[in-house]
């Protein structure tokens, strides 16, 4: 029998204040035109979908930490897996045409009912191509380790690109990179000037061949950019927040051999 929840994470919902706003920034920074779609402001969601992931702008979620979001091919199996296994919470599933999915801790788990079509082509910013990595946060890295290898039923190995740093690779799409504050720096007095919440920044881990280029474009679209660019675990990169305070890790480009 295969394991209830795949080895794929398909979107990160990114909570928003203002979704106008926050949709005019991202189709900057990303250089995507904006196309109005169904129901956006009832749902008070906006997607952008980028190579084998979606941001969704999610304006319900203001306030709370951004959600991952993990795929299933059955959604009551994959519930029935999630009862057993340590944890604070865990919604009832809820299921309509095009979606069923529940909430486990801080994680959605989604299996999609409906073909919502094809996909856009990858981002058209050429310095912002690819999401390689989507992070969780820890304080107790074994435990945590522990409990996403269990979750999606796969063994974590030592990140090609980021040292002993512990990530597991996906069957598709971004890999999972657990960070016990090495790479994130979120606990930094630069944010708490700022009267920041950064404990769950950044969200993900995005890749660009030129970092210079990517840097100057990312404070062009007025991104809040943390230091400029800098070695972090060995890694030259720079992270920069979006109007809401949600964080990105920018690195340069890496051979697909390596990871």
């Amino acid at each position: 029998m295969s394991h209830p929840i795949n080895a794929f994470m398909p979107a990160v919902f990114v909570p928003v204040q203002d979704l106008k706003r926050a949709i005019e920034w991202y189709a900057k920074l990303f250089q995507r035109p904006i196309v109005p779609q169904p129901d956006q402001d009832t749902h008070g969601i906006y997607i952008f979908a980028l190579e084998e992931t979606e941001i969704i702008l999610d304006k319900n979620t203001w306030g709370s930490p951004p959600t991952v979001m993990f795929d299933a091919h059955d959604i009551h199996a994959a519930h029935q897996f999630c009862e057993h296994r340590p944890h604070t919470v865990l919604t009832e599933a809820f299921t309509d045409e095009y979606i069923s999915v529940f909430n486990v801790n801080s994680h959605m788990v989604c299996k999609a009912n409906r073909d919502l079509g094809p996909k856009p082509e990858r981002p058209a910013n050429a310095c912002l191509r690819k999401i390689s990595r989507i992070l969780a946060h820890t304080d107790d890295i074994e435990d945590t380790t522990a409990w996403y290898e269990a979750f999606v039923g796969k063994s974590a190995g030592s990140d090609p690109l980021f040292g002993d740093l512990p990530a597991i690779l996906m069957d598709r799409g971004p890999h999972l990179l657990i960070d016990d504050n090495r790479l994130s720096h979120s606990q930094s007095k630069y944010f708490e000037q700022l009267q920041v919440e950064t404990r769950t920044n950044p969200i993900m881990i995005i890749e660009t061949p030129n970092l210079g280029a990517a840097l100057d474009h990312v404070r062009s679209v007025g991104g809040l950019v943390r230091e400029g660019i800098e070695k972090r675990v060995g890694v030259t990169c720079f992270e920069f927040q979006d109007p809401d305070g949600n964080g990105y890790l920018v690195v340069e480009e890496v051979d697909k051999t390596a990871q």
